[in-house]
């Protein structure tokens, strides 16, 4: 019997227990949630509770079941792990109080090594997500991204077509962090980051444009505010999206995925150096 736990914060105070349980976790399917409640399997505080039970800050929940979430895995050795994360899962520091990329690879590696992010995708974006497993790989994979050595490719569904159907555009980002959000400007401004969005289309079916992106900067937010900025929002954004696009198009979850990840770490990583890792976006 596998047990998943989570803790209630802020964010949760006041929703019912089924609601907060599929937030904090959300690799569990519906119908072992569902199964777990039907069972009596989940607790809040010790003790027995049901869907409609109030969640509050600080409360402890835990759902009992025989299903073992995981996120897949791409590649992994000694070094590095390589997993390719679900939409809904946030990396490090969840607002649920629950299921997090470090939480549930820790899990994973049962003492063996501590998993350490080397970068993050937005919890709402999907893909190719580097770990590493050591001191030394963890010092060069942190330097590579940082200095923009790492090549990481992203795939998106955009509204309308792009013209042209590829370039490289530039424009200054501003990070608003009480609102969680950014906004893209076009001229360089007191606290705006220089950013740089390199797009390819693939594909265009008339209403939606399947781009290939290249960040060549790496700030938050970048490619979903910067094609918003761009009067092409990714479908299914509600923060810079189109909403009524996502609503006519019935659209659920966000379509950005990180597909294509290139190692330049040298040291003790260059064998895999100019690898490249591919993943099928999910839409």
């Amino acid at each position: 019997m596998r047990i998943y736990e989570a803790n209630g914060t802020e964010k949760s105070e006041g929703m019912r227990l089924g609601q907060y349980v599929a937030q904090a976790m959300p690799l569990l399917p519906v119908h072992v949630v569902r199964d777990a409640f039907d069972r009596r399997d989940v607790k809040i505080d010790g003790r027995r509770a049901g869907r409609d039970e109030i969640v509050h800050a600080g409360c402890s929940v835990r759902l009992y079941t025989n299903f073992e979430a995981a996120l897949p895995v791409v590649f992994e050795d000694e070094n590095i792990l390589l997993v390719n994360k679900p939409a809904g899962v946030t990396c490090d520091q969840d607002e649920w109080g629950g299921m997090t990329v470090l939480s549930l690879t820790a899990e994973r590696a049962k003492g063996a090594y501590q998993p350490r992010l080397c970068h993050r995708l937005d919890n709402q974006t999907c893909g190719l997500l580097l770990l590493c497993k050591n001191d030394e790989s963890e010092r060069l994979l942190l330097d590579a991204f940082r200095d923009r050595k790492m090549e990481k490719i992203y795939e998106c569904l955009a509204r309308g077509e792009m013209r042209p159907p590829a370039e490289t555009k530039t424009a200054f980002l501003i990070k608003d962090a009480k609102k969680a959000a950014v906004r893209i400007v076009t001229h360089e401004t007191p606290g705006a980051l220089p950013i740089a969005t390199k797009y390819e289309t693939m594909d265009f079916d008339g209403t939606l444009s399947r781009l290939r992106v290249t960040l060549l900067t790496g700030r938050t937010h970048q490619i979903r505010a910067h094609l918003a900025f761009l009067s092409h929002p990714i479908l299914g954004d509600d923060k810079y999206g189109d909403r009524a696009l996502n609503r006519r198009l019935k659209t659920t979850g966000l379509k950005l995925c990180a597909t294509e990840l290139t190692f330049f770490a040298g040291g003790a990583l260059s064998y895999l150096d100019g690898r490249t890792f591919r993943i099928t976006a999910p839409f």
